[in-house]
């Protein structure tokens, strides 16, 4: 948040410019590794452009200066012409890694066929290492399809952003997500990292237990079971990867040397989906399907429509739209506290304390642990038409709770005397302007307007709630002691009526503890080990070492 990063005054939105070149398809870094370059003639020369040196990573940085204010492009049309927006060099489009991603699966599928000393002979009715490696094979390429279409929604369609086009203007030092380019650079390294261990993985698990992988000639269930299982499969796999995200969140080592790399980008789109540290991959894959497999065993046809249903969640919640265009998320939209796209969002503009779920059926557990947050459902259109009856809930609840708090303090200062420095709710309410921001927190007043340009969550988050009182919407949040500094020497007054407290501390849930937001981790790691499926002791005791050591780092590092 530097003077780097300030961004230039967005041009009136237009239609995207139609090109006639054509798009290339691009292999990139990650589990996540495809993207359609920009349709402009030099496309082809940076896609193949990856700094390997400071000096050509300052070039780079150099090429994705700005251009003028005044130019009259429409944002995607800017971020054509600087040959950022779906380029492989901030997507950290890598050959190696894509080599290391097919090569991976094509390890699995030789590994399978030749079943050395007969260690990865399936159990009658369970799919062979080969048919895995094949069916990895088949998700990476529809990881890729899915993303490109996510992406083109994205770029196309405008007006279903969850944040405004400013807030996604690219920076001098920043990609359209928000993240550094040497951050980027430095991500390659993890995406290789995730695609080893997703290999090894597998075959893992296929050594421990045979019969994990449901095959076509296994057991059949009928179209009721099915959708009965998968629904308690689902709500089984969010709750191991909830309470794994939470200990991300809230535990200071973790976000710090762990999950916090995956919040790099303050703007997600499809691209960052898998982009994150390769263990929080790594274990999340152990904690989300694994084990939701082996308590919750899905048929070889429902196993296979998790698999690329999860996909398509996982993209369109970091896709950076909401709209009939997020599949997955609007067939699942009538499961009770489900959650959109919006919510996602929500987490990544800045709040670590709200919405972790890994699922739109997994708000669920959101709600149940006091997390669930509406996010931008009262103030973005395609929000609005997004919104769930929950949303509309929380919303109303919040609105009828700030209407009261108002009357309240206007009753106040019309029985009170008038004080220096003091700002009255409608004198407030007169400083809601782009360029003349003022919000309340704590009863304290505060002029925003120079440091929007700077908010980590982005400017229209400020411009949402300006001229008003704005403490639930911060509580909300959960900001950090370093905003609460900066919003410290923004102050202009206080709010008269109320009692100036100034922006709260973030009351600590007791789940929140580095131990008891690991305890239910522990506690799905005693239920899989309940089960009795093969090879679960060694993946149970593997689980319960790496939760013990997390513990203890995270007790002695607070």
């Amino acid at each position: 948040a530097d003077e780097n990063s300030r961004l230039p005054t967005a041009p009136p939105r237009e239609a995207p410019r139609k090109h006639t070149s054509t798009t290339v398809l691009v292999m990139s870094a990650s589990t996540l590794p495809t993207n359609l370059a920009t349709t402009l003639p030099s496309t082809e020369a940076i896609v193949k452009l990856r700094p390997k040196s400071k000096a050509a990573l300052e070039q780079a940085v150099e090429t994705a200066r700005p251009v003028p204010a005044t130019a009259k492009l429409s944002l995607y049309e800017r971020q054509e012409q600087e040959l950022q927006h779906f380029s492989s060099l901030l997507f950290g489009g890598s050959a190696l890694n894509t080599a290391v991603e097919f090569g991976v699966r094509l390890a699995i599928v030789a590994v399978g066929a030749a079943n050395p000393a007969g260690s990865f002979t399936p159990a009658p009715g369970a799919a062979s290492l080969v048919h895995v490696g094949l069916m990895m094979t088949a998700a990476s390429l529809f990881t890729r399809v899915y993303n490109a279409y996510l992406e083109y929604v994205y770029a196309k369609f405008p007006h279903f952003r969850t944040q405004p086009e400013a807030d996604h203007a690219l920076k001098a030092k920043a990609d359209i997500t928000g993240r550094l380019l040497e951050d980027l650079e430095s991500q390659n390294w993890h995406d290789r990292m995730t695609l080893l261990m997703d290999g090894v993985l597998a075959i893992a698990m296929m050594y421990l237990n045979p019969g994990f992988y449901p095959g076509a000639s296994g057991a059949q269930h009928s179209w009721l079971e099915r959708g009965a299982r998968l629904l308690v499969h689902k709500y089984v796999l969010c709750f191991t990867m909830y309470w794994a995200h939470r200990a991300g969140h809230v535990v200071p080592w973790l976000w710090k040397n762990v999950h916090g790399r995956h919040h790099q980008s303050t703007h997600p789109l499809s691209r960052v989906t898998y982009q994150a540290h390769f263990f929080d991959n790594f274990m999340n894959a152990i904690y989300g399907h694994t084990f939701a497999q082996i308590v919750v065993p899905l048929d070889h046809t429902t196993y296979y429509v998790n698999i690329f249903l999860r996909i398509m969640e996982s993209l369109e919640k970091h896709s950076g739209t909401s709209s009939a265009f997020n599949v997955a998320h609007n067939l699942q939209r009538f499961l009770p506290y489900a959650q959109m796209p919006h919510h996602h969002d929500l987490h990544h503009e800045g709040s670590k304390r709200c919405n972790y779920t890994f699922s739109a059926a997994g708000g669920l557990w959101d709600w149940a642990f006091g997390t669930r947050k509406a996010g931008r459902a009262q103030f973005v259109d395609c929000v609005k038409q997004q919104a769930t009856p929950y949303d509309l809930v929380q919303t109303q609840a919040a609105n009828s709770a700030r209407a009261e708090a108002e009357a309240a303090l206007v009753a106040a200062q019309a029985a009170g005397g008038e004080a220096e420095g003091e700002v009255t709710v409608e004198a407030l309410a007169q400083h809601n302007q782009p360029d003349d921001m003022w919000i309340a927190v704590g009863g304290v007043v505060y002029d925003v307007t120079k440091y929007a340009a700077r908010h980590p969550g982005g400017r229209q988050v400020l411009a949402d709630v300006a001229g008003r009182d704005a403490t639930q919407d911060f509580d909300d949040v959960g900001h950090t002691a370093k905003a609460r500094m900066i919003l410290k020497s923004l102050k202009v007054g206080t709010l008269r009526g109320a009692a100036a407290t100034g922006p709260k501390l973030d009351e600590e849930s007791f789940w929140n503890g580095h131990i008891a937001v690991h305890a239910p981790i522990l506690a799905m790691v005693g239920v899989v080990a309940a089960t009795g499926a093969p090879g679960v002791v060694p993946l149970c005791a593997f689980c319960t070492a790496v939760l013990a050591a997390e513990t203890l780092v995270c007790h002695f590092n607070p």
